[in-house]
C-alpha cells in the first residue's frame, strides 16, 4: 500500500498544567516536551506505523533548528520525507499546546498565516492508492484532492472545509468544529460520506444512503492531541483496503481512542492492537 498525506507539520511545545489559563494567568507548567506534530505529519506517522509506504508533502519548512529537528525526529521506516522543502526565507511553524491531567488542552499555532504550501511533483503521484488532505491546507489542498480524483485516487479530507469537501471519497470532521448533523448529512447525500467525532463521545457515519453510530473503547485520555489525525488516517488505511463502512468506523474509532489513552510519546498504537479493540465495539 502507498499513501500521500499533504497538509500541516510542525513542532509541538508541550507543556502539562494543573489546569488551563484564564485571562491574566501566571501559570507555571510541571513538565513540557517537544514532540513532532501537525495534521500531515501525525496521520504520515500513523500510515509509516501500520507499514505503508507514505510520502508527507506539505508546506515548506525554514532551515532553521525547529525544521531540522523535525525532520530528524520525523524520520523512521516507510516514511518518506524528501519531499518536503526547506526554504531559507521561511520560519519553520509551531504549536505550543497546554494539556491537563484529564487531557483537556489549548492550542496555539503560529506560522500557519504567510505559509509556503508546496505543489505535488508529477513523480511523486507514481503508486499512490489512497491521499489525506488536512483543513489547513485550504486551497492548495483542495487542489491536491482534486488531482487525486481525476487520478482515481479516493481522498479523505481530515477537517476539510470549502472546496475540499466536495472532491473528498470521505470527509473527516471533529464535532468541536463542525457540530452541525444537519450539515454532514446534506454532504453525505451528494455523494461525499462524513463521519463526525466526538473525542470519547459517539461517532456518527454518514455513508451510501446509511447511518452508523458506534461509541470508542474507553480510555482514560492522557492527551487527545493527534487522536483525529489518527482517526483519519486509519480511514485512509481502510479506504485503500477497500472496507466495508462498518470496519472503517470501528477501526478508526479505536485507533484515535487508543492514542488518546496512551499518549503520543508512548507511540502510534500497532494494528493489531487496534484490531483488538476495534472488535470490541458495537455499530448501530
Amino acid at each position: 500500500m502507498k499513501a500521500l498525506c499533504y497538509g500541516s507539520l510542525n513542532p509541538d511545545l508541550i507543556h502539562r498544567v494543573a489546569r488551563l489559563p484564564i485571562p491574566g494567568d501566571d501559570l507555571f507548567s510541571n513538565d513540557w516536551e517537544m514532540l513532532y506534530g501537525g495534521g500531515g505529519g501525525n496521520a504520515a506517522v500513523a500510515l509509516a506505523t501500520w507499514e505503508t509506504d507514505t510520502i508527507l508533502i506539505g508546506h515548506a519548512l525554514g532551515t532553521d533548528p525547529m525544521g531540522a529537528w523535525l525532520l530528524e525526529t520525523m524520520a523512521r521506516p516507510h516514511l518518506d520525507l524528501s519531499w518536503v522543502r526547506q526554504d531559507p526565507g521561511v520560519r519553520t511553524p509551531h504549536c505550543v499546546l497546554m494539556i491537563t491531567p484529564d487531557g483537556d488542552r489549548t492550542i496555539l499555532s503560529t506560522g500557519y498565516d504567510d505559509a509556503r504550501w508546496q505543489d505535488v511533483p508529477e513523480r511523486s503521484w507514481e503508486g499512490i492508492e489512497v491521499v489525506l488532505v488536512d483543513g489547513y491546507s485550504e486551497e492548495t489542498g483542495a487542489m491536491v484532492a482534486a488531482e487525486a480524483g481525476r487520478r482515481g485516487i479516493p481522498v479523505v479530507g481530515l477537517d476539510a472545509a470549502g472546496a475540499t469537501t466536495g472532491v473528498c471519497s470521505l470527509v473527516v470532521w471533529s464535532r468541536h468544529e463542525h457540530p452541525d448533523e444537519e450539515q454532514a448529512i446534506g454532504l453525505a447525500a451528494d455523494g461525499h460520506p462524513v463521519i463526525l467525532t466526538g473525542g470519547p463521545g459517539e461517532v456518527a457515519m454518514w455513508w451510501g444512503g446509511q447511518t452508523y453510530r458506534t461509541t470508542p473503547p474507553p480510555v482514560t485520555s492522557i492527551d487527545g492531541t493527534g487522536a483525529g489525525d489518527v482517526f483519519a488516517a486509519m480511514c485512509a488505511y481502510g479506504l485503500a483496503s477497500a472496507w466495508e463502512p462498518d470496519r472503517v468506523l470501528t477501526m478508526a474509532a479505536a485507533a484515535g481512542a487508543l492514542l488518546a489513552g496512551r499518549g503520543r510519546p508512548a507511540g502510534i498504537p500497532p494494528l493489531e492492537e487496534i484490531t483488538r479493540s476495534a472488535a470490541s465495539l458495537e455499530v448501530r
